[in-house]
């Protein structure tokens, strides 16, 4: 039951950024023919539902998808954590995890592909919800703007502003279902975690 609820609702926030994301398509389809509109009103509106939207849409689903993502590492680390393995007090989200993470899995997090891209998506959520995704707040702008540099195929910037492009939400996704899976199949195969 448990990994029926945890593959749906990340699966939910998916469905919910395509049937969002067919929505704006085909409004942008009907504003040509929106007679109240202005020629300039219609630009306006075909760059906000073409532009501005989606890329809102992507962000609030990389942070739902995040957010299923804390949860399930509360509740594998609650119901699956035989040695008592106690949370990170110096560590701020996922990082709280670390060590449940590294004595489950029994590897090097450091050389987990999956865990190393969400810990990079963290400071991009972070820079989402505490800066609104402004480069020039961050408190660390050399390393946001490295971890951008470093991953061009999912993360941008333009006008200041943190973007995440749509294979940067699925490969957060796609990472988010492999290290969830991951840590459920070893602690029910390997229920006596040392």
């Amino acid at each position: 039951m448990f990994k029926w609820m945890m593959e749906n609702n990340l699966n939910w926030s998916a469905i919910f950024h395509n049937h969002i994301d067919v929505i704006l398509k085909e409004k942008v389809k009907e504003i040509p023919e929106i007679e109240t509109l202005s020629d300039k009103d219609k630009v306006y509106w075909k760059n906000i539902y073409e532009n501005n939207f989606p890329k809102q849409l992507r962000n609030t689903t990389f942070l739902m998808m995040f957010g299923h993502f804390e949860e399930m590492l509360y509740l594998l680390w609650k119901q699956y954590n035989p040695s008592n393995i106690e949370l990170d007090k110096k560590g701020f989200g996922i990082t709280k995890f670390k060590t449940f993470i590294k004595t489950t899995l029994k590897t090097d997090i450091g050389q987990h592909h999956a865990y190393q891209q969400i810990s990079d998506a963290q400071k991009i959520r972070n820079s989402l919800l505490h800066i609104a995704g402004r480069v020039s707040l961050s408190k660390d702008t050399q390393a946001l703007n490295e971890l951008i540099a470093r991953k061009p195929e999912m993360y941008s910037i333009h006008l200041d502003r943190v973007q995440l492009s749509y294979d940067g939400v699925l490969n957060f996704q796609k990472a988010v279902r492999s290290i969830t899976e991951e840590l459920l199949n070893k602690a029910l195969v390997d229920p006596l975690i040392e």
